[in-house]
């Protein structure tokens, strides 16, 4: 293990500035667009990291967006073969806590957000086949993104300018079977229409994990003038059924990893979802100076879960939520200034029922939740020097939190809370030589609880937790940049982050499988993210990445018992990942891949651990590309020595329930594509 991450930290990472590359094999310049003020990375004050639709979508298997964000230093993705609960996201710790699905981190998909308001995030209707890039902000954003912005994931599917079809399918361990169906039609001069469709189903490793899912886009890009292009987005996502095998115990993870908690067969724990999005995104340039984009959005999403106990462990939740943006940019010679506002609307009617051995029983649970929050920010960048930039933002941000309690046996626990909150933030970039930059950034960071967070009372009553208070930071960041005659790209970025009210998750014996949340008094995080990427030759890349993080708990007391210097749970201290890639002009094309993390914490006391781990990954292909069609054969082999690890831990869980064992064994999968053209 410790050789291994020291080979890593030699290598650096996968500095994923740009994925493109010239025939020489120079790497290209790239332009991001999740900070808002488009920038060439060269130039941001900020940690980026871009992934393109080569590692994307090349000989994987494209169930869930971690086989792709393995790639990016500080990036962890966790529980992707849990569909019940959902891919969690962490970034330097925000997002870690997550019951389910990603919180504390803001998800975009073509501009239009996957997060709710409140800062809930669910990707169980992104289709990993229709990707093509994603560009991952790894530092709190709240200075342009406001509530819950621990960090930032700007995804684009795919832009196609040509008619096409094409069609895709893998098969692999564990039942999976996923087809998908794209194509691309022009309407005329002016627009063109893109639409895929895909499903997948897996039947799991462990019992009662089966899964089902469909996924179907459709982007319709019209260019109305020259200077003004409008963009329609719609998503539709339906998982009849994903079962919840749940957490084990660690003699059970060491003698029957592949059995399911006998409560959640019992119950039939699990979720069926169905999620519809429209979105509009409008671009104009008056000139090259003055340029507007605007953003208006609405998402229905229906959810039932089935938790492993009886009392309310039925939920039904119908959520809405909508918003929009409007963004008006200033481009001078020395400057550039933005100016925008967001805004966001979100209704959940929350009912929870008994749940009668898998079936709904009588109500226990009825209320109406609303979130509302407005920002407004200012983003300025100024040239002092032609080697000096400063970028400063400020946002403003009101939210405001009500609930009424339908459900009034128990007595009527309606309310309502609001807060506000300014964002400052303040970045400057030095560029020592074209090819090498410094930079360093500060600001600040707030996370009000979710709406969920805050519905689920550890006194079984309505209403919400009166005790949970937003989470707060300060955060400060310093890094490097180099790229060495477009061989070599070099990257390292030091960071510290003090928080007050940490939001903590935990269980109780009597509801197991519900969390709950407390505010921890201060912790602390300090990290380095290291990054290199090597282009040998031609056909050859070479990179990695090493990830060392601090994160501990200054000033916690929960239940009588302090916590002060203990480590948070379910984040390694020692992370890497390294990765050699080959392509031959002719088509064919192997990625060998190994990543690595050192032990962690399973809970706040940090009695119990979770063993480090090494996995070892192949996957290959080959592209016959032919005038009318290209038909692309692949295949994968993930954990080829068979190593025995968690794929997700449940946070401070009931009855030492922490560990969900990840398959360990004939993981391996194969397809083929054919596209007409």
């Amino acid at each position: 293990m410790r050789n291994l991450l020291v080979i890593t930290l030699i290598l650096g990472c996968r500095y994923l500035t740009a994925q493109d590359t010239l025939p020489s094999g120079t790497i290209l310049p790239v332009t991001i667009s999740v900070t808002r003020l488009e920038t060439p990375l060269q130039r941001l004050p900020f940690a980026v990291n871009v992934l393109d639709t080569s590692w994307i979508k090349r000989a994987q298997a494209q169930r869930s967006l971690g086989e792709a964000l393995v790639a990016m230093p500080g990036v962890y993705a966790w529980n992707t073969d849990n569909y019940a609960q959902d891919l969690r996201i962490s970034i330097r710790g925000f997002g870690a806590r997550s019951a389910f699905g990603v919180r504390g981190i803001r998800v975009f998909t073509d501009g239009i957000p996957d997060t709710s308001p409140d800062g809930q995030t669910d990707l169980d209707n992104l289709d990993m086949g229709a990707v093509e890039k994603i560009e991952a902000l790894r530092g709190t954003a709240a200075g342009m993104y406001g509530n819950a912005a621990g960090g930032v994931l700007w995804i684009q599917t795919d832009q196609p300018t040509t008619r096409f079809a094409e069609i895709q399918t893998t098969v692999g361990s564990f039942d999976f079977l996923r087809w998908q169906l794209k194509t691309a039609t022009p309407l005329g001069h002016k627009s063109i229409v893109f639409f895929n469709i895909s499903q997948n189903y897996l039947g799991g490793y462990r019992a009662h994990s089966a899964t089902q899912q469909t996924i179907a886009n459709l982007k319709w890009r019209f260019q109305w003038t020259p200077k003004t292009t409008a963009t329609l987005l719609l998503n539709y996502g339906y998982s009849p059924y994903a079962h919840d095998p749940g957490g084990l115990t660690a003699e059970q993870r060491l003698n029957q990893p592949t059995m399911a908690r006998a409560a959640n067969e019992q119950f039939n724990a699990g979720e069926k979802v169905a999620q519809n999005r429209i979105g509009y995104v409008l671009q104009h340039r008056f000139s090259t100076q003055h340029q507007f984009s605007s953003t208006v959005f609405f998402t229905l999403r229906n959810f039932d879960s089935r938790l492993p106990f009886q009392s309310g462990g039925w939920v039904d939740l119908q959520r809405q939520y909508g918003g929009g943006s409007a963004i008006y940019t200033y481009t001078a010679p020395q400057m550039r200034l933005q100016i925008g506002m967001d805004m966001g609307r979100q209704r959940d009617l929350r009912q929870r029922y008994d749940n009668a051995m898998g079936l709904r029983g009588n109500v226990t649970f009825d209320q109406v939740e609303r979130f509302h929050g407005v920002g407004a920010f200012v983003q300025h960048e100024l040239f002092l020097t032609k080697k000096i930039s400063t970028t400063a933002i400020f946002r403003a941000d009101l939210v405001q939190m009500k609930v009424k309690d339908q459900f009034t046996p128990d007595g009527n626990q309606s309310g309502a809370a609001r807060f506000n909150r300014l964002s400052p933030t303040l970045g400057l970039q030095y560029a020592v030589r074209k090819d090498w930059s410094l930079y360093a950034n500060s600001g600040t960071h707030f996370e009000t609880p979710t709406l969920n967070e805050l519905s689920a009372n550890p006194d079984q009553t309505g209403g919400f937790n009166p005790s949970l208070k937003p989470q707060q930071s300060r955060h400060i960041e310093a890094g490097s940049r180099y790229n060495w005659h477009g061989k070599w790209q070099l990257e390292m970025a030091l960071f510290h982050i003090a928080l007050r009210n940490e939001l903590v998750p935990y269980q109780l014996a009597a509801t197991p499988g519900r969390t709950y949340f407390r505010n921890a008094g201060a912790s602390q995080r300090t990290g380095i993210e290291t990054a290199v990427r090597w282009r040998p030759r031609a056909h050859w890349t070479v990179w990695a990445h090493y990830n060392y993080s601090n994160f501990r708990y200054t000033n916690y007391e929960a239940s009588g018992v302090r916590f002060d210097g203990k480590q948070l749970p379910a984040i390694p201290q020692h992370r890497g990942f390294a990765a050699v890639s080959w392509q031959n002009p002719k088509g064919a094309f192997a990625t060998a891949q190994v990543q690595s993390q050192s032990r962690l914490f399973t809970d706040d006391a940090n009695t119990v651990q979770d063993d480090g781990y090494t996995l070892f990954a192949l996957r290959s292909g080959y592209v016959l590309e032919r005038k009318k069609y290209v038909l692309s054969p692949f295949l994968g082999w993930n954990n080829v020595f068979n190593a025995r690890y968690s794929n997700n831990i449940l946070i401070n869980a009931a009855a030492g329930r922490y560990f969900e064992p990840a398959a360990d064994k004939g993981n391996i999968y194969i397809g083929i594509g054919v596209k007409i053209r």
